[in-house]
């Protein structure tokens, strides 16, 4: 499938009575604050559920009986949803539905949400339901096993911790307690993975040859049958939208659920400025540096000031912005916070200039666990300084050293023995990390240089889905994801893909040879990634998902990747 080609839903099929499958299937609707997410199989993380408002799980899921067959999902102790899932005969996204055979029945169910929940069955045949809500009230984060259960009766269904349940079939309260729901993709993470889920009754009665809606929604709203529903049909768009809300960009989905510095300006310029969206990305930049402290943008805003490159990657988002707007009145009314923020830059609380280059503290930068501190200069935070100090004088703010000046500076970052960048300096650092490709990209090094340290990485860090945080071959190396020593050793980060292929075009290859670099990551995009895109992958074959499942800059620099080789190959516009 080529990089032109966006199909409007993803389907599956019969793959999915393979429980390995239908449980790496996930979907996620998100909403304002909330959000509806799960596999096919059934909820496979702590995060997962049908009706998830303000971080808190309301609705869990369901256990439907349908024509005297039980189609529990998920797994309970020792029991898998083997049974269940064999009956599905197909599946799409978006919205997410799945078309059951029951019986004499063929039943499609079609999950959506707008102010709340709404779940669909068009029953072709007859059909005798029993649909039972399985139910919490907890923080996405935390399992709980104890419950309070206060239900009262509205027309319709009940009402439960404010938020009511109405279905067109009638309901019959009858308490049950379903113990031991089990959550495999936490017990791989190392963390807690069973709780207990309650129910307060049952929606049960016959459809024959109709639909049967049932819907989850806070109780200050009447009713959502009139609300309007759907997904937008176009899998890039919707992708595009998938971590904005309220104005902001929200790191990813499940459980870096808040805006950072960081992660906002490196995703703007495919999240926000490839679909047009300029004031929605002039209301962040406002946002931001109204909340600096000196130098400083936050990293988790709008308080948190741990970051050294959130700053630079905010440059690095106007770079974008002024390739269209450049004559907008809008850089006028910030100029000024831009000038306090890149003069007080290199005198930070976690950072500082030497000899015209800028050192940090240790964990500043997007490598920051323990295992990665990256003390000292590092690569990408260089570069990324000298493309702020462009953008500056371009402006004509008043900077604190020249551009020039630092770029004669940077060259210091060859390792000639290696026969690539250093990925710190002052304490060095040689080993064979992707963060070189942001200086690269920016043509910071010569052309004959450029070349070989992109033969290197290709050879040592290039996979089908990203490029590798450390190298096979150096000391420290994990190919599998088992927590913060791998995080940023090994494992492949989708996001720095266009930053590769960035390096690529600006060191001289072809851009339809370059097109070739995304197609695995496209492909992914439009298949098993359910239009998402995860955080990481492990380092070794067969390159497995792990980490969020929807992370903003992955997709956000798939979408800019993509726009930059059609840009490239058809110059009269991007599909």
């Amino acid at each position: 499938m080529e990089l032109t080609d966006i199909p409007r839903l993803i389907r599956y099929g019969r793959e999915l009575a393979n429980p390995a499958i239908a449980s790496a299937r996930e979907f996620l609707i998100p909403q304002g604050d909330a959000f509806s997410s799960s596999s096919f199989a059934g909820n496979t993380r702590r995060y997962h559920g049908l009706y998830v408002n303000r971080e808190r799980i309301i609705l869990s899921s369901l256990h439907e009986t349908i024509n005297g067959i039980s189609l529990l999902p998920g797994w309970w102790g020792e029991r898998s949803p083997d049974d269940s899932i064999r009956h599905i005969l197909s599946a799409q996204m978006y919205p997410v539905s799945q078309e059951i055979s029951v019986g004499k029945a063929l039943v499609t169910r079609t999950i959506d949400l707008h102010q709340g929940l709404s779940i669909r069955w068009e029953v072709n045949g007859t059909a005798d339901m029993v649909i039972r809500p399985l139910m919490t009230d907890r923080s996405m984060h935390n399992l709980n096993s104890e419950h309070q259960i206060e239900v009262r009766p509205v027309q319709g269904g009940y009402d439960w911790n404010g938020y009511q349940f109405r279905c067109t079939l009638p309901f019959i309260e009858e308490y049950q307690q379903y113990f031991n729901a089990r959550y495999p993709k936490e017990a791989d993470r190392g963390y807690d993975d069973t709780e207990d889920l309650i129910s307060p009754g049952f929606f049960a009665g016959t459809g024959m040859n109709e639909v049967i809606e049932l819907e989850v929604f806070p109780s200050g709203l009447y009713t959502l049958r009139d609300s309007p529903k759907g997904s937008s049909s176009d899998l890039l768009i919707r992708a595009s939208q998938l971590c904005l809300r309220n104005g902001g960009i929200l790191a990813g989905y499940h459980w870096f659920h808040q805006e950072w510095g960081r992660d906002t300006f490196i995703s703007m310029p495919g999240l926000l400025l490839a679909g047009g969206r300029y004031r929605e990305a002039e209301d962040t930049f406002r946002k931001f540096l109204r909340h600096r402290r000196g130098g400083l943008i936050p990293n988790r805003y709008p308080d948190t000031f741990n970051s050294a490159d959130g700053s630079l990657w905010l440059f690095w988002a106007l770079f974008h912005y002024l390739q269209t707007h450049h004559d907008s009145p809008f850089i006028d009314e910030i100029t000024p916070d831009l000038e306090s923020l890149i003069t007080s830059y290199p005198e930070t609380e976690i950072t500082s200039m030497e000899h015209d280059l800028i050192s940090v503290s240790p964990c500043s930068t997007w490598m920051d666990t323990p295992s990665t501190p990256r003390e000292g200069r590092p690569v990408e935070v260089n570069a990324l300084w000298v493309l702020a100090l462009e953008v500056c004088e371009y402006l004509e703010i008043g900077v604190p050293v020249s551009s020039k000046q630092v770029r004669r500076s940077f060259y210091t970052f060859w390792n000639e023995d290696a026969g690539c960048l250093y990925d710190v300096r002052d304490p060095d650092d040689g080993s064979v990390r992707p963060n070189q490709l942001i200086a690269l990209a920016l043509g910071l090094m010569p052309f004959d240089e450029g070349r070989q340290a992109l033969d290197l990485i290709q050879k040592t860090l290039l996979t089908p889905y990203g490029l590798r945080s450390l190298a096979p071959t150096e000391p420290g190396y994990h190919g599998r994801y088992a927590g913060d020593p791998s995080y940023h050793n090994g494992m492949v980060w989708p996001w720095l893909m266009a930053w590769y292929m960035d390096a690529l075009i600006q060191y001289g290859e072809q851009p339809r040879q370059i097109s070739r670099v995304l197609h695995p990551l496209w492909q992914y995009f439009l298949t098993d990634g359910a239009g998402m895109l995860p955080e990481i992958f492990d380092g070794d074959f067969p390159f497995a998902p792990k980490g969020t499942i929807c992370q903003a800059w992955s997709i956000a620099e798939l979408i800019r990747g993509r726009n930059t080789i059609l840009s490239l190959i058809n110059p009269q516009g991007v599909e």
